[in-house]
């Protein structure tokens, strides 16, 4: 539990800010007021201070940096031990910006993250491959548990609730034919030692996330950002703006159009499609499984009569 009075009294102590009143935003982040202005305080962990400091010394200027402290880091710390740390930034208030044309900017301002942060790394057999099998062996899981419910719904009386199930599970099998095949794909990648881009990933691509200042665009809360491959931050950025009425395949297109190898696209398919299969709630309740089943196999088949794996 954080004393409110200890942290604010931090805050005077490295940002010389004196906190006149203070309003709750989230779990963790408030909104400062003072003499000088208005800023957020969000609590964060210790290491974020490394992320910041990796962007700032590869150049990246698309990511709103906090303010630096009097010590001149982005990140002051709770306590000696370090466990607990926050941040302090500037509070803005967003500019107004129709999704179509925000959506649009996320994916540039993504492009710039991963272009100026890329570097050359080997798919180590040691470790990728025990991770594509136990991702692999956790899908089959999910599908015998699939194909068990369906076959349960076969031997009873159709319904409201089956007949859409059962209408829409062809999808699911288009699915799983894709991802199998691309599976072998990536693993074949990591058997030959395959070399990649790996680059910061946002991990996080919401159009909330974008910010717009005096035109400029800026990503924030990188809280979760990890260092990866591409195709996972643009997977994510698909499934968030799937329903954007936007040309969602010329946009992915032009991001892919600067890498010759069809890796990192048949990863995109492959990843979209798990976070689809892996959404997918079956339990009891028939109208929850049902629901859930239609959405899912919808957004499946939208997904796939737009985006092929490539051979």
């Amino acid at each position: 539990m954080i004393d409110l009075n200890d942290l604010f009294n931090k805050v005077k102590y490295y940002y010389n800010i004196h906190p006149e009143s203070y309003s709750y935003i989230s779990k963790g982040c408030y909104k400062l007021s003072d003499k000088t202005g208005e800023y957020i305080l969000k609590l964060c962990n210790s290491n974020l201070k490394n992320k910041y400091n990796f962007l700032k010394n590869m150049g990246v200027d698309n990511i709103l940096y906090p303010i630096a402290n009097k010590d001149g880091n982005f990140i002051s710390s709770l306590n000696e031990d370090f466990e607990s740390s926050f941040l302090i930034s500037n509070y803005y208030k967003n500019s107004y910006m129709i999704d179509e044309i925000k959506a649009k900017d996320l994916i540039n301002e993504l492009k710039s993250l991963h272009r100026k942060t890329s570097f050359k790394k080997t798919l180590e057999k040691s470790k990728s491959k025990p991770k594509m099998e136990e991702m692999f062996n956790h899908l089959n899981y999910k599908f015998s548990e699939i194909e068990s419910f369906i076959r349960s719904l076969e031997c009873r009386e159709y319904d409201e609730f089956s007949i859409p199930i059962l209408k829409n599970y062809h999808y699911i099998l288009d699915a799983k034919k894709q991802m199998i095949n691309i599976n072998r794909k990536i693993v074949s990648a990591i058997k030959e030692s395959k070399t990649v881009d790996y680059c910061f990933l946002h991990n996080n691509p919401k159009k909330e996330h974008l910010i717009i200042l005096d035109g400029n665009k800026y990503l924030i809360s990188i809280d979760n950002s990890i260092l990866g491959i591409c195709s996972f931050d643009v997977a994510k950025f698909y499934i968030e703006n799937e329903d954007v009425n936007i040309n969602m395949k010329a946009i992915i297109d032009d991001y892919f159009s600067d890498y010759d190898d069809e890796f990192y696209y048949n990863y995109f398919v492959f990843l979209v499609l798990l976070f689809y299969i892996e959404s997918l709630n079956i339990n009891d309740k028939d109208y929850v499984s049902s629901q859930s089943f239609v959405y899912s196999s919808n957004c499946i088949k939208k997904f796939l009569q737009t985006f092929t794996f490539k051979n």
